[in-house]
């Protein structure tokens, strides 16, 4: 708690400076206090107020099943506080995605199979922080400020993880991997097998996937010609620190998205199957990767790791997520509650005999959907989706919203496949990224008729 404390008080530090900055230069300013919001994200950063009693040690789900006050939540009563806001309650038709999300944590509460309320609970209070917040911005700045507030936020996470990357591993300096996280040194070598960054995050996974997200909303801008030069450089910086982390995942998906992204931008009213992106998109896309896996100086990190280790592990768990599955198939067994649902069931637990399948969430987003919610929140996440890139791609090729709605396309490329190896993308560090890129893309973007 205290070094969480003093990360707080950097944090703010650093943010007052840099509106001195910006005021002493006579630039806008408007839009750091949400940028500073932004930026806390991925620390974690929140005051536990109560902490139920399970069974499951670690977490009870993707989340943990405290109840905190967030910083959003706070920044919210502040921005109250500060200025008159109206309609504060009333649900638009560019928020039904949030009702669908809301009608899954009803259905999950009074769902017999969910041993773990706490937990859905825990999982609402953090969904409506940050929406709450959302909410209260989106009608406080205008678009461009928004825009810069998540841009300022990213480049200086992306700066400081880009730091912490070449102090560990380039230059050994393992001390840093303990400044943002109890135990970060444990998890910088993957116990011992190999190193990797993990900068401010908690594993190279983390890191890796929030720097594959920041690549995709640094590509959408440069596409854009929104700071072009400044987003260069960030999508550069982070792509090193990708290659940093040894993360074998994140190769995949960054250079699948850069390639997405870069056709879409230049063909989104052509069809997504055809002949003109087979060749131009997935060829390409495909002989990058077969270099990177075979042929390319990290090769080694695919074939000649713990690669055979993890794939075993990861098909234990997809088991362990279609037992869930075939015991609850419509509704599942209530959201962020999975592992204590296993923890608690003698007919599960006694047919697992790895530790790490009951103390550890399902390494798959998509099967943890599945699990959990049943195959009603799995359609609602496969046509969330469906829905999603229907409607970025009429944005972009109207130039209505474009970047928002390739950086939303980017989002939502990188949980498809990284949703498939882990479940990161479900993190306290991670979901509210997916929250915040989601909320403002519906929010800027044209009514889609059917």
């Amino acid at each position: 708690m205290l070094q969480k404390i003093f990360i707080f008080l950097a944090i703010i530090i650093a943010y007052i400076i840099w509106y001195v900055v910006l005021l002493l230069k006579g630039k806008d300013t408007s839009h750091l206090f949400f940028s500073f919001v932004v930026t806390c994200i991925p620390f974690q950063i929140s005051i536990p107020v109560f902490t139920p009693q399970y069974v499951s040690p670690d977490g009870i789900g993707s989340f943990t099943a405290k109840i905190f006050i967030m910083v959003p939540l706070i920044a919210s009563v502040i921005l109250l506080l500060a200025q008159k806001q109206q309609n504060l309650f009333y649900m638009y038709r560019n928020e039904r995605w949030v009702l669908w999300i809301l009608a899954l944590a009803v259905i999950s509460f009074i769902n017999p199979f969910n041993v773990a309320r706490w937990g859905t609970i825990a999982f609402l209070v953090a969904l409506l922080s940050y929406i709450f917040y959302f909410r209260l911005i989106y009608n406080s700045l205008t678009p461009i400020q928004v825009l810069n507030g998540i841009f300022a936020s990213f480049l200086f996470l992306c700066t400081l993880n880009f730091i912490l990357a070449i102090c560990y591993p380039v230059l050994g300096l393992s001390f840093v991997t303990t400044l943002f996280q109890a135990g970060g040194d444990m998890w910088a070598t993957r116990n011992g097998t190999r190193a990797g960054a993990i900068g401010i995050l908690v594993t190279p996974a983390n890191l890796g996937l929030f720097s594959v997200l920041a690549s995709g909303f640094f590509f959408s801008a440069w596409l854009n010609d929104f700071k072009k030069q400044l987003s260069l450089f960030a999508l550069a910086i982070a792509a090193i620190t990708i290659i940093l982390t040894y993360s074998r995942t994140s190769y995949v998906t960054l250079v699948v998205i850069l390639f997405a992204l870069f056709y879409i931008s230049k063909n989104a009213d052509k069809p997504l199957l055809s002949i003109k992106s087979f060749f131009l998109a997935v060829v390409p896309a495909a002989i990058v990767l077969y270099w990177l896996v075979f042929l390319s100086p990290f090769s080694a990190t695919f074939l000649k790791t713990d690669a055979d280790e993890m794939y075993k592990a990861r098909l234990d768990h997809y088991a362990m997520g279609m037992e869930l599955f075939r015991i609850s198939p419509v509704v599942g067994v209530g959201i962020n509650s999975h592992l204590e649902f296993v923890n608690q069931s003698v007919g599960l637990s006694k047919h697992i005999h790895n530790e790490f399948l009951t103390s550890n969430p399902i390494h798959n987003t998509h099967l943890i959907i599945l699990a959990e919610t049943g195959i009603i929140g799995l359609t609602i996440w496969v046509l969330f989706i469906l829905a999603t890139i229907r409607k970025a791609r009429i944005n972009i090729s109207q130039n209505v919203n474009a970047i928002f709605s390739l950086a939303q396309i980017s989002l939502l490329m990188v949980f498809i496949i990284y949703g498939f190896t882990d479940w990161a993308p479900v993190s306290h560090s991670t979901f509210p990224i997916f929250l915040l890129f989601t909320y403002f893309f519906n929010k800027y973007s044209r009514p889609v008729t059917v």
